[in-house]
């Protein structure tokens, strides 16, 4: 059964100027997942090697040119849309995003790499740095939807005896008008 999977992205930076933690979150479709082995999701028809279904992409991370304001990078951003980001599965788990982003100077930008590497240049390419990558599956809410209960017998009973009761209780008191 096919099912719509959310996911966080954690960055952790342990050095540098810009050391901290930078998130996002995805969201992919495993219909064609079979969860075998090494297998890619892209956003578009895909190829011989990746299948459609990733549904979206957001990162928040630092602009190029300053390196001061938060900002959302989203799939649309990433150089070689909509080819490009790449969602890497193991075996059916998500394990790295494959993907670059860069400023339009070229100087700029921002990958996701493998195994788990984050690479980034800021300030027209004089400050760069690395960190790790995680990601990590939103498990979907497992619990069924309460559904109201059907009445009883007796219930659906009472409830029509009780609209008679009203009908023949208004018919004498109109014919009396």
């Amino acid at each position: 059964m096919a099912a719509t999977i959310g996911g966080t992205i954690r960055v952790d930076i342990t050095r540098g100027d810009f050391a901290g933690v930078y998130t996002g979150d995805f969201a992919y479709d495993d219909t064609h997942l079979t969860k075998v082995g090494t297998e890619f999701l892209v956003m578009n028809d895909g190829d011989y090697q990746a299948r459609p279904g990733l549904l979206s992409l957001n990162f928040r991370f630092l602009d190029f040119a300053t390196g001061l304001t938060p900002v959302t990078y989203t799939a649309s951003d990433v150089d070689g849309f909509p080819d490009a980001p790449v969602l890497v599965f193991e075996n059916g788990l998500p394990t790295e995003f494959g993907l670059q982003i860069f400023s339009a100077s070229g100087k700029d930008g921002l990958m996701f790499g493998d195994p788990r590497s984050f690479n980034f240049a800021l300030r027209n390419g004089t400050i760069g740095g690395d960190g790790i990558v995680s990601l990590k599956i939103t498990e979907p809410t497992t619990e069924p939807t309460p559904v109201p209960e059907n009445s009883s017998p007796f219930a659906s009973l009472l409830a029509f005896l009780g609209l008679g009761g009203v009908h023949w209780w208004r018919k004498p008191k109109n014919a009396n008008n």
